[in-house]
């Protein structure tokens, strides 16, 4: 009776996983041939109807959506599987995002011959580059400068004369690309005022103060000349009729050029030349006043590396 036992508690449960089996794969072969006669029943309905072509083709879908071929001369956008081909047919990518979104202001400028990092990179092939370190590395700069200032006449009609002085005066700057700066100066002189033939003088006056914009063509490089503009306001002494001083106030445009030269990380020499163009006003003429300066740049605005607990040096370069 034990012998009975332990057989059939070995054979009900694989006799139970064999019917198992077998009935899944009858179901199987039931579900194929209900497709197989389905699929027959298609082929009969398009013969029926006289279908040359098949109802659903391979890899098409009942549920696919038909469209319309285009009207003639009409510009079509779907490709040759009737999807939409890429949007770049509307103008290009995204139809919210402008096609040169991507292009910075100064990116127009090439078009005049101007560079910029974006496209251009650090420098051009015209000199030493600075390999260990950059301009940028310092943007900011404080720098005097000192010159002869050789005037013009402040009043052209009544044969006022000036006489030539030393201009010199005070910057502050922030280079912001490796080929694009700005900066605000302030320079001042003392020349003496006189009419023409007289050997009477008055003590004159002349300022400048004005913001410029400065194109460096070369780029981050050793020596780099650069070219200068800007805009602002003038001082000029002048005589009235009656000999008596007056003194305008008139607008600026100040243009030049000029070079700096990197002595160090944050001692840089420079030297310009600059035409304080001033537009006529008040009684007082259109002056080119030209200035032949020099000065020392400092620069700064560093920051100071820090790798401790690894390295405790705090060298900038």
């Amino acid at each position: 009776m034990e012998l009975v036992t332990n057989w059939s508690r070995w054979f009900v449960p694989r006799a139970c996983v064999a019917a198992a089996i077998v009935c899944a794969g009858w179901w199987t072969a039931a579900a194929s041939g209900q497709d197989l006669e389905a699929s027959e029943e298609f082929v009969d309905v398009e013969q029926s109807l006289g279908v040359s072509e098949p109802l659903f083709p391979e890899g098409g879908s009942a549920l696919r959506e038909e469209v319309l071929p285009p009207a003639e001369g009409e510009e079509s956008f779907l490709g040759g599987d009737g999807a939409p081909e890429s949007l770049d047919a509307f103008g290009g990518g995204d139809p919210l995002r402008h096609p040169h979104e991507h292009l910075r202001p100064f990116d127009y400028m090439r078009h005049w011959g101007f560079h910029h990092s974006s496209t251009e990179g650090r420098f051009t092939d015209k000199n030493v580059p600075l390999n260990f370190s950059s301009w940028l590395n310092r943007p900011f700069h404080l720098d005097w400068f000192v010159g002869p200032l050789l005037s013009d006449s402040p009043n052209k009609t009544m044969n006022v004369k000036q006489t030539n002085a030393l201009f010199g005066g005070l910057r502050f700057g922030w280079d912001f690309d490796y080929y694009w700066g700005t900066e605000w100066r302030i320079g001042w002189s003392d020349p003496e005022i006189f009419y023409e033939g007289s050997s009477v003088r008055q003590p004159g006056q002349y300022w400048a103060s004005d913001v410029n914009l400065i194109y460096y063509p070369w780029g981050d490089t050793r020596v780099r000349p650069f070219f200068v503009s800007g805009i602002g306001i003038s001082q000029i002494g002048s005589l009235h009729n009656d000999g008596g001083p007056l003194e305008a106030n008139l607008l600026g445009t100040p243009f030049g050029l000029g070079v700096q030269f990197q002595q160090t990380p944050w001692l840089v020499w420079r030297a310009e030349i600059m035409d304080n163009l001033a537009w006529g006003s008040e009684g007082v003429s259109t002056t080119h006043n030209v200035s032949f300066t020099a000065g020392m740049n400092i620069r700064y605005g560093a920051r100071k590396p820090s790798y401790w607990p690894w390295r405790t040096s705090r060298h900038s370069w």
